[in-house]
């Protein structure tokens, strides 16, 4: 647990493998407006941001093993510019609005669902991640 107040609000990096962790951050997560960059591990979540809130500062966010993660949504995260997803065999499609126009690298790794999803042009989400620079999807 964090002492009162939260999280102190001058943190610009933070990763979190432990979902004990994030709840106790659910209240202060979200008004931190330096967090810069998050990167989540092996965090049993089924859907992020409802059980993970994320702040609209970030520019970076990696999810990494999360294997019970389905969906996601990006609503309000206008300054993200990096997207990390790796190893979410269950992260079934990428949000029915699309990415933020602000991200200009995704990578996708060992995310069954979501590979088949993405391939240039059949993919269903293909025109979702079409304008982002910098794709790697393995």
């Amino acid at each position: 647990m964090f002492p009162d107040g939260g999280l102190p609000s001058n943190v610009r990096h933070m990763y979190l493998s432990s979902f004990k962790l994030i709840a106790s951050l659910r209240e202060t997560l979200d008004a931190n407006t330096c967090l810069q960059s998050l990167s989540m591990e092996n965090v049993d979540v089924e859907s992020i941001p409802d059980e993970v809130l994320l702040p609209s500062s970030l520019t970076f966010l990696r999810i990494y093993d999360c294997q019970n993660l389905k969906k996601m949504e990006y609503k309000g995260l206008c300054q993200l510019s990096s997207l990390e997803l790796i190893q979410c065999p269950n992260l079934q499609c990428l949000p029915e609005e699309g990415l933020p126009k602000s991200i200009s690298s995704l990578e996708i790794v060992d995310c069954p669902l979501l590979k088949q999803r993405c391939q240039n042009p059949e993919g269903e989400d293909w025109a979702k991640i079409a304008h982002i620079q910098e794709l790697d999807i393995q």
